[in-house]
């Protein structure tokens, strides 16, 4: 997936410490973080591909407007794809919950035994996911598949960095508990 975008990188704006040089250094930088994120809420690999995609579409769009209020970039780019993977679910009018790689599993370089074994990991964790709550599976989703800090978390949620934290914590329990029991 490439998304070819220009933008003044000579601004002053940009020049903080975290900042990127450019909206395309933003895309390398973060592209695998927002995919992982948008696979993880759709289970779907090409909609969540095209949600990626919409998601640095309307971040290139605002980059330059936008970039410099933001406190933490990637943060930035997975509320837009929480937004948008929101808009599909509507679209589709059925919630279909966090169904996708919750941990970074072996690589298909792997032998057929083991990424037997880790597909079947998966399900069996996302099954479990299917009766969360929404908000719990998008802290999973968050923190686990798109590997947020817990401040950024907050940020993408609209919540204190204490609070993501224990909400983060008790979903990440309630999930052990429910895969513990179903053994």
């Amino acid at each position: 997936m490439t998304i070819s975008v220009s933008t003044n990188a000579g601004d002053d704006q940009t020049s903080r410490e975290d900042a990127p040089a450019s909206f395309e250094d933003t895309y390398e930088r973060h592209a695998s973080s927002v995919y992982r994120f948008c696979l993880s809420q759709v289970r779907d690999r090409a909609v969540a591909e095209d949600l990626t995609h919409d998601t640095f579409v309307k971040a290139a769009i605002a980059y330059e407007r936008v970039r410099p209020e933001l406190t933490s970039t990637e943060a930035w780019l997975i509320t837009i794809a929480r937004n948008l993977c929101v808009e599909h679910h509507r679209r589709l009018g059925r919630v279909r919950g966090l169904l996708s790689r919750l941990v970074r599993g072996p690589s298909s370089r792997g032998d057929v035994e083991t990424l037997a074994h880790h597909r079947i990991e998966v399900e069996r964790v996302t099954a479990a996911l299917a009766a969360f709550r929404k908000t719990d599976q998008q802290l999973i989703g968050l923190r686990v598949a798109a590997d947020l800090s817990y401040r950024e978390v907050a940020e993408v949620l609209g919540m204190s960095e204490a609070a993501a934290k224990v909400a983060t914590h008790r979903a990440l329990t309630k999930l052990r508990t429910r895969l513990e029991s179903s053994r």
